[in-house]
């Protein structure tokens, strides 16, 4: 079961969540003595060591696929918008 589980990989980058949080800590919460400045920096670090540990399986592959045909699917239609 667990070679199924990392073929399949997660959903999702790990530590997302924690990023966000320390994101908000860090720059909504601005006070004179930049503790929690720093507090979210550091909770912020915390979430990317965890994204680093992201098992990338056919799930994240292929939405990784989805959003880049999508995106090129916008470019080519702006491409095809301009008048020449």
């Amino acid at each position: 079961m667990s070679y199924v589980r990392s073929l399949l990989g997660d959903y999702e980058p790990r530590g997302k969540l924690v990023q966000g949080v320390g994101k908000f800590i860090a720059f909504g919460l601005d006070d004179p003595f930049h503790v929690t400045t720093v507090t979210g920096l550091a909770i912020y670090g915390v979430g990317k060591m965890m994204e680093r540990r992201t098992n990338y399986g056919l799930r994240m592959a292929k939405m990784d696929v989805h959003a880049t045909a999508h995106e090129l699917n916008k470019l080519v239609n702006d491409i095809r918008s301009l008048r020449l």
